[in-house]
């Protein structure tokens, strides 16, 4: 038997109590003095060469806060205390402008996140949305994000996007104005980025991005506004030489950091999630050239080349711990000797985390095993699985290990997981359409014999499969899915259901997803309760972002089918306070507005708010074809 090499997780109350942490911390001084295992990986992973002779409580105490997720004790007393994000938000709803600074005082980094999963909004949408310009102010100078929008419609719902849209010409003032002073967003940020060098980008044409950019020049250095990625980051990323090497010699920024702090060099080959005979001497190449003009070395260069001596010395000086996703890094990087000197230093090779942006804990782990089944690396998993890696990974928002394997049918990576205890849970099933694994999960259910972790905690089978049959539109199993599901109608639970088989699909497909959708809204109906005082017709408007954007035989077919059973058109959104038409407007859905108005749907709409009127959004939007819709329309009811 292995002895452990991680240190213990833990997971904060739901209501904490102060009393009970501070017991804790004086249980781990002790454990830590005596030598205890658990206690002494604990320390050692958020207290760098920690001495058990000079270890004292304060020190317990910030390694405690630390564990559950805060840089100090005295911020986790805060969030006991109650100053949290939703307190944050509420104070920012009531205009109560000196709470929110006394909040920020003890706890800055709150206006970063989210109030919840399952709930995008933050501080500052708050702020814009009740019009309060004073905080949007002191907002924005604590650091807050105005280009951040909420899921899943963000290109709509950041908050400069909102007070924009709205006409808040005081609060986007206020927010340009700050992000300048800051030097958050460069001058240049908002300038159109041409759609020939965004197709020249997803499409990896290096001589096209060349090209487009020759004719750009300022764009050059202009970073991405969400990522802070510059031409120099994403060209190194994807290891596009040419590219590189003609930006350098422009004078691009070989020390630009994005967002998250990292350089050009920390990114080489990080987006290359094919296997490649040319990789390494494209890394080599890249890296070489970025280090001739002066980029500094870093930890993450390190792993992409192999320099095992400078990674040993950094370890040393405790650069590895202050760094996440190293052992992903060499995944990607394909350097199985990089990976397993990793995890002989000690790094997780389960990479467990809490999710970015989110008070609450949610955590995520098995991006390094994950990555080895994308990338056909069954060498590699081997060393992350003898070093402990789960062959059950939870990578949140993603898929596992064992549907990449079996999606790519690699039998031998399959095997080796299911050596290391690997399994097919519910959902799993369901997009690879394994009906009769299905069938012996519902009899293991029914018998009372299901193995933890085949569906989520408090789930069932039957709500695992209807998600993912629905997302991969196999109308059999969402048959056998609802055949097992009692839900009544207008039960908030079928709605999420309902959006899997939203998107574009093959023409030959078409017809798949949507009888997965009419079959399913049979029995859940229409209108259903949803976040943000959306309705599905909203979400078929904005289409719903799936790999791919829905096309308009899609958007007509499921609005169709919605409209025939009896959705609602009145029905405004809470974030931009209009109607299915008002989004149908604003997207440029010209097929779309014409079923809605044949449908009966008010093109006029006195009672909406004057810039959330179907002609407003289409005069601001530049939707020539949808307002030459709605004057045909006037005319026709005139």
């Amino acid at each position: 038997m292995t002895s452990r090499k991680h240190p213990p997780t833990r997971t904060l109350r739901d209501k904490p109590d102060l009393a009970q942490l501070k017991r804790q911390a004086k249980e781990l001084l002790q454990a830590f003095a005596t030598g205890g295992t658990d206690a002494t990986l604990e320390v050692n992973a958020h207290y760098q060469r920690a001495n058990p002779a000079r270890f004292a409580l304060h020190d317990a105490q910030l390694v405690l806060a630390r564990c559950y997720g805060f840089d100090s004790w005295p911020k986790l007393k805060a969030f006991v205390d109650g100053v949290t994000v939703r307190g944050l938000c509420d104070a920012v709803r009531a205009g109560d402008i000196d709470g929110v600074r006394a909040m920020l005082v003890v706890r800055p980094e709150l206006v970063h996140l989210d109030v919840a999963e399952d709930d995008e909004h933050r501080a500052l949408h708050h702020a814009v949305l009740q019009r309060r310009p004073e905080i949007v102010r002191l907002l924005m100078q604590h650091g807050a994000d105005a280009r951040k929008g909420i899921w899943p419609h963000r290109d709509a719902t950041s908050p400069l996007t909102i007070a924009t849209e709205r006409g808040y010409a005081d609060i986007v003032a206020i927010i340009r104005d700050e992000e300048r002073r800051h030097s958050r967003v460069s001058a240049t940020a908002d300038t159109p980025v041409p759609a020939s060098l965004s197709d020249a980008f997803q499409r990896g044409d290096e001589e096209a991005i060349i090209a487009s950019l020759d004719a750009h020049p300022s764009l050059i250095q202009t970073p991405d506004p969400q990522g802070g990625m510059t031409a120099l980051h994403w060209a190194s990323a994807n290891l596009w030489d040419r590219l590189g090497a003609w930006l350098i010699d422009r004078g691009a920024d070989v020390s630009a950091r994005n967002t998250t702090g990292q350089t050009p060099l920390d990114l080489v080959g990080c987006e290359r999630e094919t296997r490649s005979p040319d990789r390494s001497r494209l890394i080599t190449k890249i890296a070489g050239l970025l280090l001739g003009r002066g980029a500094e070395r870093t930890v993450r260069w390190a792993i992409a080349t192999g320099d095992a001596d400078w990674l040993r010395t950094r370890h040393l000086e405790g650069a590895l711990t202050s760094q996440r996703r190293l052992v992903t890094h060499a995944v990607k990087s394909e350097r199985p000797d990089m990976l397993a000197l990793l995890l002989d230093l000690g790094l997780d090779p389960n990479e467990r985390d809490r999710v970015d942006g989110l008070e609450e804990v949610v955590y995520s782990w098995g991006e390094p095993l994950r990555q080895c089944a994308i990338l056909g690396q069954p060498a590699m998993a081997e060393i992350l699985l003898k070093h402990g890696a789960s062959a059950n990974t939870n990578v949140y928002a993603a898929s596992s290990a064992m549907y990449e394997a079996y999606a790519r049918q690699d039998r031998a990576m399959v095997e080796l997981l299911e050596r290391h205890g690997g399994f097919v849970d519910a959902g799993t099933a369901g997009y690879l359409g394994l009906a009769e694994r299905l069938r012996q999960l519902f009899e293991d259910e029914a018998a009372g014999r299901l193995q933890e972790g085949l569906v989520s905690p408090g789930g069932t089978v039957a709500e695992e499969l209807l998600f993912s049959a629905a997302a991969s539109g196999n109308v059999d199993l969402v048959q056998m899915a609802l055949e097992h599901l009692d839900w009544p109608r207008g039960d908030a639970r079928w709605q999420w259901r309902l959006m899997q088989p939203l998107g574009r699909h093959p023409e030959s497909e078409r017809d798949r997803y949507l009888t997965c959708f009419q079959m399913i809204l049979e029995r859940s109906g229409v209108d259903l309760p949803h976040r943000f005082g959306r309705t599905l017709l909203h979400d078929v408007a904005a289409a719903w972002p799936r790999s791919a954007p829905m096309g308009a035989a899609e958007r007509i077919g499921f609005a169709t089918i919605l409209l025939d059973a009896g959705a609602r058109l009145e029905v405004r959104d809470d974030l931009l306070r209009s109607t299915p038409l008002g989004w149908a407007c604003r997207w440029g859905r010209v097929e779309l507005v014409t079923l809605l108005l044949k449908r009966g749907a008010d093109s006029v709409e006195v009672d909406a708010e004057s810039w959330a009127t179907p002609l407003a959004w289409a005069e601001k939007m530049n939707r020539s074809a949808v307002l030459s819709v709605l004057r045909k329309h006037a005319q026709h009811q005139s």
